[in-house]
């Protein structure tokens, strides 16, 4: 018998309760699933791994309950599988990723109407690699910050007022408080862009982005252009403004007006790498990785995804 497995993020009581509300659904109606509940960061990972190795044959789709965070880690375990189908169930403080695939997928009976569905879609991905480092490659679905955006997701992640913002529903003014804590000692840095075999150089650059989706940091349409299935990743560099200014385009970001500034640049390609003049910190789907340099790279419609 085909199942679904859900692997719910333990340490997000708004993901538990959430699912607590559809489990009682999924009872009733007699859906034949298993749950898996997390218990440190990087558990995602390794539970979406084994449920692979024992029910390969039995699955309908594993389904990421949680964060941009969540799906980040299930997405990175069962990435060597193309064919195992990706679902969420969105309880997350940022939640940029269900914001493109599954954005009315709120209430109970949508969600459970969200898993009854069995619509698939290919969806591009991306793999990001530690230049120098012994880590292994991992994929992104969202987007890459580097830079003051790296900072800001890593600071966030460990802030204990996200927990309470994320309660209040108020999860994107967790990563605003970052930003100006942030910003105190941020200095911007000289940064060595290569896209496609072309090389740019920039001064005074602030972050980078790149994105396979528009959106990361809590609903900032940081790549307006970006698409799921279009085989290419967008970059926008933020660099050579002033923080008065800086400050001015993280409310413009909302919308994507943020494009038409002066010290704004954008690029699109399939290969990129990204050197600075000293390393910074580098978050992917919002999740700390390193720092800099390091190389991304488009795999097109790699992950079937259920919308």
């Amino acid at each position: 018998m085909k199942r679904y497995f859900f692997i719910i993020n333990a340490n997000n009581s708004e993901a538990v309760k959430v699912f607590n509300h559809l489990k009682k659904e999924l009872d009733q109606e007699e859906t034949p699933y298993r749950t898996f509940y997390t218990e440190h960061k990087g558990h995602a990972v390794e539970i979406a791994k084994k449920i692979i190795y024992v029910n390969k044959d039995s699955i309908k789709a594993i389904i990421a309950v949680g964060g941009d965070g969540t799906i980040h880690e299930v997405f990175n375990g069962i990435k060597d599988d193309p064919e195992i189908p990706l679902g969420f169930i969105s309880s997350g403080s940022g939640n940029d990723i269900v914001r493109v695939f599954a954005p009315k997928v709120k209430s109970v009976k949508n969600q459970i109407n969200y898993i009854k569905r069995t619509r698939l879609i290919k969806s591009d991905s991306g793999v990001i690699r530690m230049i120098g480092r012994s880590k292994k490659d991992q994929v992104f679905l969202s987007a890459i910050g580097i830079g003051l955006d790296g900072e800001v997701a890593k600071y966030t992640n460990e802030a204990r007022y996200k927990k309470v913002l994320h309660k209040l529903r108020l999860g994107t003014f967790a990563y605003v408080i970052t930003l100006f804590k942030v910003l105190k000692s941020y200095k911007p840095v000289s940064i060595e862009v290569e896209i496609d075999g072309q090389v740019h150089t920039f001064n005074s650059v602030w972050l980078v982005a790149i994105g396979n989706l528009p959106y990361y940091g809590g609903g900032m349409k940081i790549c307006p252009e970006a698409r799921y299935n279009d085989g290419k990743l967008d970059v926008c560099i933020v660099h050579t403004i002033t923080i008065q200014k800086l400050l001015m385009l993280f409310v413009f970001v909302f919308w994507g007006g943020h494009v038409k500034f002066k010290g704004v640049s954008q690029f699109i390609g399939r290969t990129i790498k990204v050197s600075t003049n000293q390393p910074v910190a580098v978050h992917a789907d919002g999740e700390y990785k390193g720092t800099t340099p390091v190389s991304i790279e488009i795999n097109p419609s790699s992950v079937p995804i259920k919308v």
